[in-house]
């Protein structure tokens, strides 16, 4: 409760022993030092603990109201007047049982001498004057101050101490990230083949070689240049992958059947970048390179409505030992999805299926365009 005890938890005890453990064991704490200042005021021990029964009720009362209430759905949701109103409640919530614990000691003559003007200085001006008033409220203060406060307080910084912890293991997680992304980006064994097979091609003085090298510089350029920001436009990732199969298509020729089909309004929407090439990539790399006899790569990308619907089919080869697919690449953009993308947002599903052939499918709810960063 009133530290970051989850190390301590979680190398000494079982975490269902610790989840009600350590609770016990600090309001075990809260109630013994609530008992030694009591039991200062020489009191018969049924006012000593009556009194310390009363702080222990309120002040655990506060705690959780402030820890499951206040703090999540009026605090972190900015509901600024209900997160005052909130503090209210907790502080004449304290008020009230004290109230109501002193006119019971009183009625049944436990005030003594010594604690008489401490009781009277609530009972004498009645519920309005004892409770609500600025009066009591005043004085009131200073007791509720050294009770029920620092639990709260305790509370609101063990808060600001995890999420710290978990803003700084995310800043990492996403530095991580961000390496992984660049290396996973374009496979160097596939820029040797283009630029092998751009060169054979500039040898025979063939025609298309210009068109395959400004693919290629296209290809370069945006994974370089474009893909760091946090949104491209749909139709600049569209473009990327035209270039990409230009120069599959060069390396593969008629070995392999290609087929891209695109529809919708792709200028409209933007989208994380370099989400599909992983996906179209792990095709050519596990499906097509298995066997280059009727292999085939078919890719679909349809806008309907405000949502994406992208596809790839790959052909496996017949009898092929079960060869794993995926690696960073894919992980990544499963990452990169979960960080930039609310879990309702997208669907990703992919497998081998039983006709020989992997099957990528993902939905995704599309944002306009603009901004392009942030």
């Amino acid at each position: 409760m009133y530290a970051n005890l989850a190390g301590w938890r979680a190398r000494t005890l079982p975490p269902a022993l610790a989840r009600i453990g350590v609770p016990v064991l600090w309001w075990s704490l809260f109630v013994a030092y609530e008992f030694f200042v009591f039991s200062g005021w020489q009191e018969p021990p049924v006012v000593t603990w009556g009194f310390v029964a009363k702080d222990t009720l309120a002040t655990l009362a506060g705690y959780y109201f402030f820890a499951y209430v206040v703090l999540p759905r009026f605090l972190l949701r900015r509901r600024w007047l209900l997160t005052v109103l909130g503090l209210l409640a907790i502080y004449y919530g304290w008020s009230a049982l004290s109230y109501a614990f002193y006119a019971l000691l009183d009625s049944r003559g436990l005030v003594s001498a010594n604690a008489h003007d401490y009781v009277h200085r609530y009972l004498d001006y009645g519920l309005w004057g004892g409770i609500f008033a600025w009066r009591a409220v005043s004085m009131g203060l200073s007791d509720f101050t050294v009770t029920v406060l620092p639990a709260v307080l305790v509370r609101f910084g063990q808060f600001l101490l995890t999420t710290s912890n978990q803003s700084l293991r995310q800043q990492r997680e996403n530095l991580n990230l961000e390496v992984s992304f660049l290396k996973a980006q374009v496979n160097p064994h596939f820029l040797f083949n283009t630029l092998n097979n751009i060169y054979t091609m500039v040898v025979k003085q063939d025609a298309r070689a210009p068109t395959m090298v400004q693919h290629l510089t296209d290809l370069m350029h945006y994974t370089v240049y474009e893909s760091d920001a946090a949104r491209v436009p749909l139709s600049r990732e569209v473009a990327f992958l035209d270039d990409y199969l230009e120069l599959e298509r060069l390396r593969y020729g008629r070995h392999v059947s290609i087929r891209y089909e695109k529809s919708g309004p792709l200028a409209r929407f933007g989208l994380t970048p370099l989400l599909f090439f992983p996906f179209v990539e792990n095709a050519f790399k596990h499906g097509v390179d298995s066997s280059l006899e009727a292999s085939w790569v078919h890719i679909t990308l349809a806008v309907r409505g405000e949502e994406l619907h992208f596809e790839v089919r790959n052909s496996l080869a017949p009898g092929a030992p079960p060869r794993a697919f995926g690696g960073v690449g894919v992980a990544n953009v499963q990452k990169r999805l979960a960080l930039h993308y609310a879990p309702q947002d997208y669907q990703l599903r992919l497998g081998p299926e039983p006709d020989n052939t992997y099957r990528v499918a993902l939905v995704l709810r599309l944002h306009p365009a603009f901004p392009l960063s942030s």
